[in-house]
């Protein structure tokens, strides 16, 4: 199965007066462990964990994190520990995510809102600082820099399998992935659709991580002049699904049986560049989106919300 294919626009989505093709790259078919972005995410954290010689490694996630289960998959072939702070209080019975994680010998520690918005800075890290010997801290998610320089490379890979695009579509929680993408050389044009709420000052975060990340420190006027920024694709709020796109989800997996999107990112992302063709606005003839993986998210959901229920994850009918 080739990673770069066709998708088909149904009906209702298409636009006579307008010719475009639509293509996806399935980041989710990469790689066993850290499918889609989690891998590229985590290259270089893994790397200088190693560096350091860390006796561990510990991030941040939610209940039902695509980061976190790729984190503890990855870490079963390292000498390291994992450590999984978890916004929340843990309940008696743990979400299918984090019971693969704790499966995975990651020892799991929750953590509440506010310390989970202070990340290294809250009381908890410091605390477990002082429990375990030699941390090494992933930002949530597998931000930061080194984060993105995994992405930026990941952008040269996705180009030499296809260079005949004239723009890409990626979706963005911490923006990581697309100031990776942005910074590469490789990029034709790069829009940028944010599962957030309210995250129109993402934009300028992402252009300042992808600077940072550049090759040549690329100023952020010449970035912006490749990147169109999406704010208003959220459908409700990060993790949450309108109606609407339901309805979307079911069409498109009719049209295209042998695709799938996850509940959070990808979904979202492609709802919105579909209604852009429909409505006469998407500028671009042929169009690469690119899958970042979290087909696991769907065990979030109920069995009614899952178009892809006779193959999730769970087996569950």
């Amino acid at each position: 199965m080739s990673i770069i294919q066709p998708l088909h626009i149904p009906a209702e989505w298409q636009n006579p007066h307008a010719s475009c093709e639509l293509f996806i790259y399935r980041g989710d078919l990469e790689h066993p462990q850290a499918p889609g972005n989690k891998w590229h995410k985590l290259k270089y954290h893994l790397r200088e964990a190693k560096r350091i010689r860390a006796r561990y490694m510990a991030t941040f996630g939610g209940p039902y994190s695509n980061h976190l289960h790729a984190f503890a998959a990855t870490l079963r072939d390292t000498e390291m520990a994992g450590i999984a702070v978890v916004r929340g209080e843990l309940q008696p019975r743990l979400t299918p995510t984090l019971y693969d994680v704790a499966n995975a010998g990651v020892s799991l520690w929750p953590c509440t809102r506010q310390d989970y918005r202070l990340a290294e800075q809250s009381e908890l890290v410091s605390y477990l600082n002082g429990q375990y010997e030699g941390i090494y801290w992933v930002p949530e998610g597998g931000g930061g820099v080194l984060g993105a320089k995994g992405c930026q490379d990941w952008a040269a890979d996705i180009d030499y399998l296809d260079s005949e695009c004239d723009a890409w579509v990626v979706s963005a929680g911490t923006g990581t992935t697309a100031a990776g993408l942005l910074a590469s050389e490789k990029i034709p044009y790069l829009h940028v659709v944010s599962a957030l709420k309210g995250a129109a000052a993402q934009a300028d975060e992402i252009l300042s991580l992808a600077s940072l990340v550049s090759e040549d420190q690329t100023n952020i006027a010449a970035l912006e002049e490749k990147m169109t920024f999406h704010s208003d694709a959220h459908e409700g709020g990060y993790a949450k699904q309108s109606q609407a796109l339901q309805q979307f989800l079911r069409l498109f997996t009719d049209a295209n049986p042998a695709q799938q999107l996850d509940p959070v990112y990808t979904c979202k992302t492609l709802f919105h560049v579909m209604n852009r063709i429909r409505d006469g606005k998407w500028p671009h003839k042929r169009t690469l989106l690119i899958h970042t993986g979290g087909l696991q998210g769907w065990r979030g959901y109920s069995a009614a919300l899952n178009p892809y229920i006779a193959s999730s994850l769970d087996g569950e009918k």
